[in-house]
């Protein structure tokens, strides 16, 4: 990123592209809205076994396939294309399916990590501990709250942290037409400043206030979804609500690309 970059002129380019993104997108987002709701709807309905399975592991790519259409829709209003909308989102479709392998191997290992710190300090092995009330005060009697919090934050800054540098993959991929994933790492080397509080304000808030938002207004209009299509039509309600962070967070995502990226692939970049 170019010295003279500075938090404004990023959020003021963020919310140039969030306002010029949201039009065009419009059908692409009533399609992901759309196959959501049907997701939710066939998860409740398709019966077990085998054929259930194929049936909605297919439905989930097809609604990966829409997201990531949707998504691509809004970067090819303002930046440029090297490929069509469907081929990016097909490119798309696989750089989210990396991530998403990388993000469940994380999870595994934070799992792991602390079930094993856990044990090795003893929490839950005593067999009075019945729910998390009983293990929270189990580890205050032995000590051990406190560091095992303090651990745990570090973790959600480390999530943080991985998610702000790996922030342009799917403006790259929309934009260039091929995979990028591993790639985009290098570009936002030396920039997490610059970006983390720019991440909050623009994705995360935005995020938190209108679930919340949307999940206030679905319980208000539908109520706790008794059937599956009354599960559906919550779902994609709260999706509609949810779509203004979108054009905020893939605004945010084309303007840093637009500032940080190289005009190759070259991998590296000098830190700022």
């Amino acid at each position: 990123m170019a010295e003279q970059t500075s938090i404004s002129q990023i959020a003021n380019k963020s919310l140039e592209y969030a306002w010029r993104l949201t039009l065009p997108s419009l059908p692409y987002a009533l399609l992901f809205t759309a196959a959501l709701g049907g997701l939710i709807w066939a998860a409740n309905v398709l019966p077990d076994g085998g054929m259930g399975f194929v049936v909605f592991s297919a439905l989930t790519f097809a609604t990966l396939f829409a997201h990531s259409l949707y998504s691509v829709s809004m970067y090819h209003a303002v930046l440029p294309a090297s490929s069509g909308k469907f081929r990016a989102a097909w490119k798309l479709s696989l750089a989210w399916i990396l991530i998403i392998v990388i993000a469940a191997i994380a999870a595994s290992m934070i799992t792991l990590f602390f079930a094993l710190i856990g044990a090795s300090l003893g929490v839950g092995s005593s067999d009075d501990v019945e729910n998390i009330s009983d293990m929270t005060a189990q580890m205050r009697e032995g000590g051990t709250f406190w560091p095992l919090f303090a651990l745990f934050l570090a973790t959600l800054l480390g999530i943080f942290w991985f998610a702000v540098r790996i922030m342009t993959f799917a403006a790259a991929t929309a934009s260039r037409g091929s995979v990028h994933v591993l790639r985009t790492w290098y570009w936002t080397k030396g920039h997490f400043r610059t970006l983390a509080p720019l991440m909050l304000l623009f994705v995360a808030v935005p995020v938190i206030a209108l679930t919340y938002l949307g999940t206030v207004l679905s319980t208000a209009l539908i109520g706790t979804p008794t059937t599956p299509v009354f599960a559906g039509v919550s779902s994609a309600l709260v999706m509609l609500i949810l779509l203004p962070s979108a054009w905020l967070g893939h605004g945010f995502a084309a303007a840093v690309f637009e500032l940080i990226a190289p005009d190759d692939d070259q991998t590296t970049t000098p830190a700022s």
